[in-house]
C-alpha cells in the first residue's frame, strides 16, 4: 500500500539537512508532509552513481523545509547560502546577490525568438538510457534529462562537465522557501529555488502548422500533425518536411524563471537494486497542486510538446499539436490530483493490464479490483509499479512483456506495451516497485510507463492545456 503518513526520511550525513527535515515534519501542512517510506538502517541509503538499472525517476512529493533554511533577518543572500561552509550550493551561487537583471539585458533576452509559435530542439540519448536536451540558464549552457513525469527544471549544485556549471551571474534568489523533493527511486536533498533567464535554441517549427490562425475571422484553424486540416485528406497544409531542414534558428526564451538547485541526491531505500543515475532534469508536467512550487511550463506560454524518437527531436509549441478532430491513438488524460498526486500527471485509465501473457487479476479474488492508471514518463526507461500492484502480480517475478490496453477517443482499444523481443538496442525493459506516498491513493494502482513503452509508436505528443495525449511520430 502506498505510504500515506509522514515518516522519518533516511538519515543523511549533513546535519543541516537533518535539521531541515525535522523542521519540515513540524511546520508543513498535513497534506504536504508525505515523505517517502524509509528504512532505519543507514546501510540502505545509497549514494547515487550511474547504475546499469537505468530507470530514473517519477515525481512523487514535495516537502517544504523552509523554517530551517530561510534567510535570517538582515542576512544577505550570500550569507544565507553559506549556512554550511562545505555547502556546494552556496559555493556555486555565493555571489548571486542581484535582485534583477539589467533592463537592457532582460529586454534583449525576452525578445529572442518571440515570433516563433513552435520550436524543435535536438535531444540525445545519454548512457543511462534517457533523453537529454541542451539549453541555457543566463549565459551558461547546461543540460538536463527530458522528463514528462516531473514538473521542474533543476540543476545540481555540484559543477560538472556533463550537466554544466552555473556562474554567479546566472541565478538570483527567488524568495521561495527551500524544499525537499522526492522521486520514484531518488531523493534530492535541499532544493533551493532561484530565478534565472532560461532559453532553448532550435529550429523554427511554426510552418509545420499544427494550429494556425485565420486572419479573416480570428478563429483558430487546427491542423493534424501530418499537415492535413479538419480530417480532409485532400486539403493539405504546406509540407514542411523539407523546409524544416532550412528553417531559421530561433530561441524560446523565458526571463526570470524559477527553477531548483539541489544540494545532493541519494537513492531511495527500499527500492530493488539500489541506486540510480543522478542528473538534473527538464520537467514537462505543467499543472500542479497549489502546495508545490511553480512548474517550468506553468511559467511559460508553451501549450503543448512532442517527443519524436525517430528524429530525436523535442517540439515545444505555443499552440495545440493535436487536432481537435483527431481521435485515433489520442487519449483523454486523467487528473490524479484528486487522488493525492502533487501534479497533473500525463495519466490514462487502463482497461486491462497484461503481464507475461496473462491478464492481471488480484490474487485475492474476494478483493474488489482497484482502478489502474498509467503515467507516461520519459524520465523512466522501463516502468515503475506501485508497490502493492508489483507484489500482487507477475511483476515481482520479472517481466518479458507487458501491455496496457487503453481506450482511445475514437472508442478503439489500443495496446501500449513492449517485450524483450521488440525492446532492443536503445530500449531497456525493466520493472521496479515504487512507494507512492499520495494521500488517498491506496484505492488505486499506478504504473509509470517509460521510454520502452513509447518507442514502438515513434513518439508522443501532449496538449497540456487541453488534457490530451497522442501516441505516434510527428507527421504520421
Amino acid at each position: 500500500m502506498a505510504t500515506r503518513s509522514a515518516a522519518p526520511a533516511p538519515a543523511l550525513r549533513a546535519d543541516r539537512v537533518a535539521r531541515a527535515r525535522r523542521a519540515a515534519r513540524v511546520d508543513v501542512r498535513p497534506r504536504v508532509a508525505v515523505a517517502a517510506r524509509a528504512a532505519d538502517d543507514e546501510a540502505d541509503v545509497v549514494d547515487v552513481e550511474p547504475h546499469a538499472m537505468r530507470t530514473r525517476r517519477a515525481f512523487l512529493a514535495s516537502v517544504s523545509v523552509a523554517s530551517a533554511l530561510a534567510t535570517r533577518p538582515g542576512a544577505s543572500f550570500a550569507d544565507a547560502l553559506a549556512v554550511d561552509a562545505s555547502d556546494a550550493l552556496g559555493a556555486q551561487l555565493q555571489s548571486a546577490r542581484a535582485t534583477r537583471v539589467s533592463s537592457a539585458a532582460s529586454s534583449s533576452f525576452a525578445s529572442t525568438g518571440s515570433s516563433a509559435r513552435a520550436i524543435t530542439i535536438p535531444m540525445r540519448l545519454d548512457r543511462a538510457g534517457t533523453y537529454v536536451v541542451e539549453y541555457r540558464i543566463g549565459n551558461t549552457t547546461v543540460r538536463g534529462v527530458l522528463d514528462t513525469g516531473s514538473p521542474f527544471i533543476t540543476m545540481e549544485s555540484k559543477c560538472g562537465d556533463v550537466w554544466g556549471c552555473l556562474t554567479e551571474d546566472d541565478a538570483r534568489r527567488s524568495g521561495l522557501e527551500d524544499t525537499y523533493e522526492i522521486y520514484g527511486l531518488q531523493e534530492d536533498g535541499v532544493t533551493r529555488w532561484v530565478l534565472g533567464d532560461v532559453a532553448f535554441d532550435g529550429k523554427d517549427a511554426s510552418r509545420k502548422g499544427f494550429v494556425a490562425r485565420d486572419d479573416d475571422d480570428e478563429t483558430r484553424r487546427t491542423y493534424r500533425v501530418d499537415g492535413r486540416t479538419g480530417g480532409d485528406a485532400a486539403n493539405l497544409a504546406t509540407d514542411a518536411t523539407d523546409e524544416n531542414a532550412n528553417a531559421p534558428s530561433v530561441a524560446f526564451a523565458f526571463p526570470e524563471l524559477s527553477f531548483g538547485v539541489t544540494s545532493q541526491t541519494v537513492g531511495r531505500a527500499g527500492s530493488a537494486g539500489g541506486g540510480v543515475g543522478s542528473a538534473p532534469f527538464v520537467g514537462l508536467v505543467k499543472r500542479r497542486a497549489d502546495w508545490i512550487r511553480p512548474t517550468f511550463l506553468e511559467q511559460t506560454d508553451v501549450s503543448s510538446f512532442a517527443l519524436d524518437f525517430d528524429k530525436d527531436e523535442l517540439t515545444l509549441s505555443r499552440d495545440a499539436l493535436i487536432a481537435k478532430d483527431e481521435k485515433k491513438n489520442v487519449f483523454p488524460l486523467v487528473d490524479l490530483r484528486p487522488l493525492g498526486a502533487p501534479v497533473f500527471h500525463y495519466a490514462v485509465k487502463v482497461d486491462e493490464l497484461w503481464i507475461n501473457g496473462g491478464k492481471y487479476r488480484p490474487r485475492d479474488r474476494t478483493q474488489k479490483p482497484k482502478p489502474i492508471y498509467a503515467v507516461f514518463d520519459s524520465g523512466v526507461t522501463g516502468c515503475l509499479v506501485s508497490r502493492d500492484l508489483f507484489y500482487d502480480s507477475d511483476f515481482e517475478y520479472g517481466i518479458f512483456e507487458c501491455h496496457a490496453r487503453i481506450k482511445a477517443e475514437d472508442g478503439e482499444s489500443v495496446s501500449v506495451g513492449t517485450s524483450l523481443r521488440t525492446c532492443t538496442g536503445r530500449c531497456l525493459l525493466l520493472a521496479l516497485p515504487v512507494d507512492v506516498p499520495w494521500t488517498g491513493f491506496e484505492d488505486a494502482h499506478v504504473v509509470f510507463l517509460g521510454l520502452a513503452f513509447m518507442y514502438a509508436d515513434g513518439g508522443v505528443a501532449v496538449d497540456a492545456d487541453d488534457g490530451r495525449l497522442r501516441l505516434g511520430a510527428m507527421g504520421v
